[in-house]
């Protein structure tokens, strides 16, 4: 297997499937701050961002047309595939049908839902540990 060539203007190999964990970090960071915040909205758009960079590094080893161009389609598209463990299903489908105005049971000190980064976070979590084993694999020769 090899990987394809890191292209600027491509949408998906503008980065390195490493380099996308390490962008989908930093949209969890964000979102964890935003809905600790009370911004809900935003701490929505950071969630989905986070996975959805999660999964691009996961579509640089292993394309798939079925998971779109979007986060919202890459979601759409982990909560059908038969590969996904159910839990990274939940999560995506708890950020799909993520309410961008504030929860209707408002927290005293009235943060976001904080749970829709832990959903971020299992995402992005099962993508670093699938393409860490693909870039293993591949660099101990068995890939």
């Amino acid at each position: 297997m090899h990987l394809p060539p890191l292209d600027p203007a491509h949408w998906l190999y503008r980065l390195s499937a490493p380099s996308w964990l390490d962008a989908a970090a930093t949209e969890l960071e964000s979102a964890r701050t935003a809905l600790k915040s009370g911004h809900q909205r935003k701490g929505v758009a950071f969630s989905r961002r986070a996975a959805g960079m999660a999964v691009n590094a996961l579509l640089i080893i292993q394309p798939s047309e079925a998971y779109g161009r979007s986060y919202l389609e890459h979601l759409r598209a982990l909560g059908t595939d038969e590969n996904v463990p159910q839990a990274v299903k939940h999560a995506a489908g708890a950020l799909l049908e993520a309410r961008e105005d504030a929860p209707s049971l408002v927290k005293i000190g009235g943060g976001g839902d904080e749970g829709l980064a832990d959903a971020a976070c299992t995402i992005c979590e099962w993508c670093e540990t699938a393409v860490h084993g693909v870039l293993q694999a591949m660099m101990t020769g068995g890939g």
